[in-house]
């Protein structure tokens, strides 16, 4: 059995102090006084307004929630007017969504070294947020990639249909960054690519990074934009210094699109960095069974459990089938400045119940490594989290789980007398 060395126990902090005020601030921005509200509006933080506003939001969070979580693919019967859309949006997803964004982009910089390689180049930075919602990726993204003292030259591009979400998006990001150029388009998605499509051939010497939050499960029903945005994501390649982001529900049909996807951006060229160990195909694609997701610890801030309580759930742990890509030169220059190649073994499946397992080989740990998929017995250090990785120490001498069993050879009988 491969001898794993213990990972470190994960950052919790996924959410800043700053962004945790910036969000009320733009609750505060879209919400209407409310009736419970027991001192003159003026008088009243950000934070306390949003505190009030929440369970006036009850019906629209509790629909709102429904419609992602139980039928997705309808979910435009659901919608209200765009401005209270925006903001049970920005209630009821944003600050989950940057912590999913936070602790992802955590993992890349502890295993490669991306935030900090970022930090030094001397190209600007240009962050395109497709169907950009609230924000939350771009802001986690800034918001990581900024905490020091900010030298990288950034401009951002938020494109979405509704102007309601694009002006809660440019609210938050304006107080995050007022330095950062700022382009907001209210445009539908094929539009947009339709648009860049015609640019494909322009000279672009900055680093471009793709952010595809919650979008790809939106189009790949449409041939034609989900064409479109393959073929957009293909023509960065031939200029390099490319990064996408690609998060998506954890849930088993759209998780296994998303893998779909990732082994596309694969072949057309691109190097996956999280939380593949490798950019072969993906094998977990190989048993209709599996499906590969991300999770995190997460300290919610303050406001976070009364919404679950509305909700009807607990998401001190978030998931996301999560996925971070980078160009070859990129990929190259993050090899040289760790001096690896990447993470051994990454966990993508472990026991529901660890308390049960522990002792019991019926429950394992599923790795995933660039030689397969492998099993690793329950122990009794810490839980390790989907998406975290253990360093093999040697050869495993397990069987691979995607390798058929060899036939057994039968000992040669002894001679009769």
């Amino acid at each position: 059995m491969a001898k794993i060395s213990r990972p470190t126990s994960p950052d919790t902090l996924l959410t800043s102090r700053r962004s945790y005020s910036i969000w009320a601030a733009t609750v505060a921005s879209l919400a209407k006084t409310p009736r419970n509200l027991d001192r003159p509006r003026k008088d009243v933080s950000d934070l306390d307004l949003a505190a009030a506003v929440i369970p006036e939001m009850r019906r629209e969070l509790i629909e709102l929630w429904e419609a992602f979580t139980l039928n997705r693919a309808e979910v435009s019967r659901y919608l209200m007017d765009p401005k209270k859309e925006a903001l049970t949006y920005l209630l009821g997803f944003h600050l989950a969504n940057l912590a999913r964004t936070q602790g992802m982009l955590r993992r890349v910089e502890h295993r490669m070294g991306l935030i900090s390689w970022l930090r030094e180049q001397n190209r600007p930075l240009h962050i395109e947020d497709l169907g950009c919602g609230t924000g939350a990726l771009t802001f986690a993204t800034l918001d990581l990639l900024f905490r020091e003292e900010k030298k990288l030259p950034c401009s951002v591009e938020l494109v979405d249909k509704s102007k309601a979400f694009l002006d809660a998006a440019a609210h938050g990001l304006q107080q995050l960054d007022p330095a950062a150029t700022l382009v907001t388009r209210q445009q539908r998605l094929d539009e947009y690519l339709e648009r860049e499509r015609g640019k494909a051939d322009e000279a672009n010497e900055n680093i471009v990074w793709h952010q595809l939050g919650y979008v790809w499960n939106e189009i790949a029903h449409s041939p034609k934009t989900s064409q479109a945005m393959l073929r957009h994501l293909g023509q960065g390649l031939k200029q390099g210094r490319r990064l996408i982001t690609l998060i998506e529900p954890a849930t088993q049909d759209l998780a296994r699109a998303a893998q779909q996807l990732r082994d596309e951006l694969c072949a057309m060229g691109y190097q996956a960095l999280y939380p593949c160990p490798h950019s072969a195909n993906c094998p977990m694609l190989e048993r209709a069974r599996d499906w590969c997701y991300s999770e995190w610890e997460w300290q919610q801030p303050p406001l976070m459990p009364k919404i679950d309580r509305i909700l009807g759930i607990d998401r001190h742990r978030l998931g996301a089938s999560a996925y971070v890509f980078v160009s070859p030169d990129i990929a190259m220059a993050l090899r040289t400045l760790k001096n690896t190649e990447g993470p051994d073994a990454v966990v993508v499946g472990r026991p529901l119940d660890e308390k049960a397992a522990r002792g019991s080989r019926k429950f394992n740990y599923l790795l995933c490594t660039d030689e397969g998929l492998i099993k690793e017995p329950v122990d009794a250090g810490p839980e390790r989290l989907r998406g975290v990785v253990w360093k093999r120490m040697e050869k495993p001498k397990v069987t691979p789980v995607t390798a058929q069993k060899s036939k057994a050879v039968r000992k040669p009988q002894k001679t009769r007398k």
